[in-house]
C-alpha cells in the first residue's frame, strides 16, 4: 500500500478491509459533503430527509426512516429541526391519524434545489480520480450493499 492522505504507509491488513476503507472513505465523504451543506444550515442527515420527502408524495415519518434506514426517534427529531427552521411541514395524515405526511415548504423546496447543486459538485470533487464508469460501478456495488444496513424494525 502507498501514502494514503498524507498518512504513513497504511497496514497492508487495513488495505484488504473492506469495512475499514467503506468506513474511511464514508467518513471523508461525509465531512466533505456536511461542509459543503453548511452553507444552506443544513447537514448531511437533514440533506437526506428533504431529498426523501422531495421525491414522495407526503410520505409519513415512518416511511421516510425506511427509505433512509434511519430509526423512527431520529426521524422525529430530524423532522423537528426541519420544521422549526421552515423546511418541512409535517400534517396529519389523511388516510391514517397515527401517522404524520411530511412536505417540503416554499423555502425547503429551494433549499433542497440548491444542496443538490451543492452535492453535485461536491461528489464531482470527491470522485474526481475515478473514472465515470468506475463511479457508476462503485454507485451500483454500494446500492446491493444497502439492505445490510438497514436497522431493526421497531416495535409499535
Amino acid at each position: 500500500m502507498g501514502d494514503l492522505g498524507g498518512e504513513s504507509r497504511l497496514p497492508e491488513v487495513l488495505g484488504r478491509r473492506l469495512t475499514y476503507l467503506l468506513a474511511r472513505v464514508a467518513v471523508a465523504a461525509g465531512r466533505q459533503a456536511g461542509a459543503a451543506l453548511t452553507e444552506l444550515g443544513i447537514d448531511t442527515r437533514h440533506y437526506s430527509v428533504l431529498a426523501a420527502v422531495e421525491t414522495g408524495d407526503g410520505p409519513s415519518q415512518r416511511a421516510v426512516g425506511d427509505i433512509l434506514g434511519i430509526d423512527r426517534a431520529t426521524v422525529v427529531a430530524l423532522t423537528d429541526d426541519l420544521e422549526q427552521h421552515g423546511l418541512l411541514r409535517r400534517t396529519r395524515s389523511a388516510t391514517d391519524r397515527r401517522a404524520y405526511s411530511l412536505t417540503l415548504t416554499g423555502e425547503g423546496r429551494r433549499v433542497v434545489r440548491a444542496a443538490h447543486t451543492l452535492m453535485d459538485e461536491c461528489e464531482r470533487h470527491f470522485l474526481s480520480s475515478l473514472p465515470d464508469a468506475g463511479q457508476a460501478q462503485l454507485a451500483a456495488l454500494l446500492r446491493l450493499l444497502l439492505p445490510a444496513t438497514a436497522p431493526p424494525r421497531d416495535t409499535p
